[in-house]
């Protein structure tokens, strides 16, 4: 399937403890569904869980608003509601991004998060749950990234995943002009930060 949509995420239900585990909560969609059906939505499922939930945890650390183990729980919550909606989820990459998005304001608003490490802790390190695997390169790239303001930093994690600006304002309800325009100085931003840190070594 794309990974890309303008769809419009519904808002959460009241969210449960963070073991939530596949097939364990089924709502109007999935009820809905002929065995077979709902066998087969389980199994689709199941894959997009085990292929994104980690990505999707990464990506919500790299933000910097939270810490990892606040990652971790909003993305099994966006994994519950995605299974819930499965059936009607035509871009489940995107949902999911724009949902996690959502969720994690909504934590931050009442004030939720637990406190977020330094900042060199919150970059993801080979062998951790969520971790990815980085050249010292990218190392650097990821703490740069960390010292941009947050709207920035944001931008830039959609157009990583390849999203264009048009793409982009869509999902988070800005214009494409102001996307270019942010993206435009979180680039100029984040090279002169890396060109500093090469200047230290």
């Amino acid at each position: 399937m794309d990974d890309k949509t303008t769809e419009r995420a519904e808002p959460p239900a009241q969210h449960g403890p963070s073991s939530w585990v596949i097939g364990s909560t089924v709502n109007a969609p999935l009820s809905d569904l002929v065995p077979c059906e709902r066998d087969r939505t389980r199994d689709e499922f199941s894959d997009f869980y085990r292929e994104f939930f980690t990505h999707l945890t990464s990506w919500l650390i790299l933000h910097g608003w939270m810490s990892a183990a606040d990652a971790y729980d909003v993305a099994q919550d966006t994994m519950r509601l995605a299974y819930e909606r499965w059936p009607t989820i035509e871009h489940p990459k995107a949902w999911a991004r724009r949902t996690a998005s959502r969720l994690c304001v909504e934590r931050l608003a009442r004030g939720e998060m637990l406190p977020v490490e330094d900042i060199e802790d919150r970059i993801p390190r080979k062998g951790d749950t969520c971790a990815i695997a980085m050249s010292d390169t990218l190392q650097d790239f990821l703490a740069a990234l960390q010292q941009l303001p947050p709207r920035q930093r944001q931008l830039l994690l959609w157009a990583y995943e390849e999203y264009e600006p048009t793409e982009i304002a869509a999902e988070l309800k800005m214009t494409p002009e102001a996307v270019r325009s942010s993206l435009w100085k979180a680039r100029r931003n984040l090279a002169k930060i890396m060109h500093g840190q090469d200047s230290d070594q």
